[in-house]
């Protein structure tokens, strides 16, 4: 049934849909010497939620192969442009100063690029033809491209709830010094946000929860799972100087 999706990439195809950390209720505790890092950091959360959480709301009528009307790169920025603004309250615009404002341009760059290339799967559609964290792999895999260096930003998810080993932590953040942290973290399964300085970086940990969407088409694949369960995390990584 992922047979389109797997002829375009290997992906771990956990549709997290519901960051558990977009309240931000445990951030109050981030590094205070990094407040501008521990910012860039929530910001690229907030970017790639609300981004992934465009393709969570089709998901339906992706499946059904209805989507067709819905998905040209315009109306799916358009989309995410409204999310964003209401979880912000404010605009999305893809500029500012700093580091803040490269992340905002290169992930509108990287958003782009990802419904324009992807928007013709949408609209063929068909179940579990394009789901969330298919999505979320590739809109990352050129927003880091992008931001070598500066930031960078994964999801993934425990061992035993991964469909594609080639999305494991070890493997998906390599070279990063946060894995073994990552993977503490993700095995407890604990739903706060946390975050921690390394020598030359900072990290934000923000767990995700498991929506109905998601649990159905992990079932599908033979993973048992129960909405508002832990399903993963998206971690943000920033460079300090």
């Amino acid at each position: 049934m992922f047979s389109s999706l797997r002829a375009l990439a290997p992906v771990w195809m956990s549709c997290l849909s519901v960051l558990a950390a977009l309240a931000w209720p445990g951030l109050a505790r981030a590094q205070a010497d990094d407040p501008k890092a521990t910012a860039v950091a929530q910001e690229m959360a907030r970017l790639v939620s609300e981004a992934t959480a465009v393709i969570g709301g089709l998901q339906a009528d992706i499946n059904a192969g209805k989507a067709a009307d819905k998905t040209s790169a315009d109306q799916l920025f358009k989309a995410f442009q409204e999310r964003y603004a209401k979880a912000a309250g404010k605009p999305f615009e893809d500029k500012g100063d700093g580091l803040e404002g490269e992340v905002r341009k290169a992930f509108a760059s990287s958003l782009r690029d990802t419904f324009s290339r992807f928007g013709p799967t949408m609209a063929k559609g068909g179940t579990d033809a394009f789901v969330p964290a298919f999505f979320r792999a590739e809109l990352l895999k050129r927003f880091n491209a992008q931001m070598k260096g500066k930031a960078q930003a994964y999801a993934t998810t425990r061992d035993k709830e991964l469909i594609n080993a080639d999305w494991s932590v070890d493997k998906v953040m390599k070279g990063s010094p946060f894995v073994a942290e990552v993977s503490g973290l993700m095995k407890a399964g604990g739903l706060n946000p946390v975050t921690k300085r390394g020598d030359d970086r900072m990290m934000l940990y923000a767990p995700m929860k498991l929506g109905a969407a998601c649990v159905a088409c992990h079932a599908r694949n033979g993973i048992n799972q129960k909405e508002g369960e832990f399903g993963g995390a998206l971690i943000a990584e920033v460079w300090i100087k």
